[in-house]
């Protein structure tokens, strides 16, 4: 079974909203940088839909991240309701881009944080994605207002909350880094990430450059990866190779290590109420025109019932026994044809393009 109850879950991963402020070129969300996707449904958890998630059965539940694959949990109409509602539970990482809602509104936040060590002892915290300075932030993050989300993170800092900075290294900031982590440390944030994507592997330019677009499908520029090999993802050759091997439709099955289940013990439970082994196969039900959609639509969605792993149709309880979780989940990853296309290119064991991105510094 992916987990064989509620007592062996040790995270949840939560989207409670696809709605965003922002226009980040390399998100599933919009068409680089441009308009949102048409198949995108705009959708947010109720204040009283959080009970159907965060059970109290899940008795060593440490962690839930409020880290959206579409949206940012910010925007989300009852966040800090739901906050509140996931923190009797279990401690809380709260990740945003930081540029929406009135400085008071993260004070809140921070107030409700602050502290919170939950069940477990995990400590709860903000994570804040800054891809930069006051001149390149906008590159990546497009729409943010950079100081606004410094106003904002030094509202929740100074209300007793625990911040992050995660910064995505770009060629274009890549000279910024250690005044970021500086600036980072004056103003109280505990720790600094840097992160190494690896998304330029499926950029449609090749993976030198990735094309940012306006609302009118026109390019305005490009994002390029880092110069300096310090901030290269260590998987990038090999991660490029399979995502050339997908194009070409050569797609042999490979042994998967999975990491919520292998590394994380997790969950993901999407903004439509839905259950999903990760947050990567679930966004790739929102892309009918790619190879990963297609072959998860017939692996899975074809094969089971409509709503099959839906909380608003099921409970916890029937959804972990449901034969996708209880068995054929695991036994398409002993490399066979029924081995989702989405797991040989996140968790094959030939290459780790996830855990690979970051780098923790604490300030």
């Amino acid at each position: 079974m992916f987990f064989h109850n509620f007592e062996t879950l040790n995270e949840l991963h939560v989207e409670v909203t696809t709605k965003c402020n922002a226009a980040c070129p390399m998100c599933a969300r919009n068409e680089y940088g441009g308009k949102t996707v048409d198949s995108l449904n705009l959708v947010e958890w109720s204040e009283k839909e959080a009970s159907l998630v965060f059970d109290r059965r899940f008795t060593n539940l440490k962690n839930i991240l409020f880290c959206g694959t579409h949206g940012d949990p910010a925007t989300a109409t009852d966040c800090l309701q739901l906050v509140k509602s996931a923190l009797k539970v279990a401690a809380v990482e709260f990740y945003t881009n930081g540029s929406v809602r009135p400085q008071q509104w993260w004070s809140q936040l921070g107030e409700a944080l602050k502290g919170s060590n939950g069940e477990q002892g995990k400590k709860s915290l903000a994570v804040f994605s800054i891809d930069g300075l006051s001149d390149t932030n906008h590159l990546y993050r497009r729409n943010t207002n950079f100081d606004k989300i410094m106003e904002n993170a030094e509202a929740f800092i100074q209300s007793g909350g625990h911040a992050r900075w995660d910064f995505i290294v770009f060629k274009h900031n890549e000279h910024q880094v250690e005044e970021a982590q500086s600036l980072a440390k004056k103003m109280g944030f505990k720790q600094f990430r840097i992160r190494k994507t690896s998304r330029f592997a499926y950029s449609p330019d090749g993976p030198d450059k990735h094309r940012v677009q306006n609302r009118h499908g026109d390019i305005e520029y490009f994002l390029e990866p880092p110069t300096n090999s310090l901030y290269i993802n260590s998987t990038k050759k090999t991660f490029e190779k399979i995502i050339k091997n997908e194009q070409s439709c050569q797609k042999p099955s490979t042994e998967i290590r999975c990491l919520n289940k292998s590394t994380f013990q997790r969950l993901y439970v999407n903004a439509a109420l839905e259950v999903f082994p990760c947050c990567f196969i679930s966004r790739d039900n929102i892309s009918p025109k790619s190879l990963l959609f297609k072959d998860l639509f017939k692996k899975v969605h074809k094969k089971y019932q409509k709503n099959f792993n839906s909380l608003r149709h099921h409970s916890w309880a029937d959804i972990l026994q449901h034969p996708f979780f209880k068995r054929d989940l695991l036994l398409s990853w002993k490399a066979n044809e029924t081995q989702l296309l989405r797991c040989q290119r996140t968790c094959s064991v030939k290459v780790d393009p996830i855990t690979s991105q970051s780098e923790n510094q604490s300030l």
